[in-house]
This record gives structure tokens, sequence and C-alpha cells, in this order.
């Protein structure tokens, strides 16, 4: 046996789940970055910032959101590969998918409570998903590291 082909082989297999799963979490990413965006625009509105200015404000944000999902995008696929060559994945995908839901759940909230919007079933069925959801993977992944923690 040839511990070095081991070793690449373990590798290659890590960099595939780890850019798998980056690309689910990506694609969370982008649907936050929308959603900041959102609660930004709602924020504007609650604390009566003059119109003109919401303009340069958007897009500044905008620009700063994008390249904050960048360097998100890139150290998850980093912190998951880490974590799939030492078999602790699960965990880690749980972790990321967790904080992401959360954030997710937060934005869609305030947005709805600073507007002041009625919330309608289908967006009230999101917010349980979302929030049910977060609250699982957390729980999934604090209960792992936990169990890892003991051994």
């Amino acid at each position: 046996m040839d511990p070095f082909r081991e070793m690449k082989q373990k590798d290659t297999a890590a960099g595939f789940i780890s850019v798998g799963l980056t690309i689910i979490t990506s694609v969370l990413g982008i649907l936050n970055w929308f959603e900041l965006r959102s609660l930004l625009l709602a924020c504007l509105a609650f604390f009566n910032v003059k119109a003109s200015s919401w303009q340069g404000i958007d897009n500044f944000t905008f620009l700063l959101m994008g390249v904050g999902w960048l360097a998100y995008v890139f150290y998850g696929q980093h912190f998951l590969k880490k974590k799939a060559a030492a078999k602790q994945v699960l965990q880690a995908a749980a972790m990321l998918f967790a904080f992401q839901l959360g954030l997710l759940f937060v934005c869609n909230l305030l947005s709805h409570v600073l507007l002041k919007v009625a919330f309608e079933s289908y967006m009230m069925l999101f917010l349980v998903i979302e929030g049910t959801a977060a609250l699982l993977f957390s729980l999934f992944a604090v209960k792992a590291a936990r169990g890892r923690a003991l051994q």
C-alpha cells in the first residue's frame, strides 16, 4: 500500500464533498444577501432616511455584502474541506446551515415587523420552516460537537 496515494484519494474525496456542500451554502448565501438588502431598505424606510440618499446607501451596501458573500464562500469551502478530511463534515455543514438559516429567519422577520406588513400564510410558513430548520441544525451541530468532545 502506498500511503501517499491513500492520502491523495482522501484529499480528493474531501474536495468533492466540500465543493458540493459549498454550492448549497453559496445559494443560501445569495438568498441571505438579498434578504439583508431588503432588511436594509426596510430600516431606511423605518428610520426616515432621506429618499435621495437611498440609492447611494443601497449601492454601497450591496457591493459590501457581495464581498462578504464571496469571502464567506471561500471560507466555507476551506472549512468544509478541512472538516471532510477529519470526517466531521456533517457537524460543520449543520453549523453553517444553521447560521445561514438563522440569519434568513431574522432578516425576514425584522423586515415584516419594521414595515408593519401583515404576515401572509405562505410567508408565515417560510418563517416557521426557516426558524425550525435553523434550530434543528444548531441542535445537531451542538450535539455532535459534545459527542466528539466526550470521546
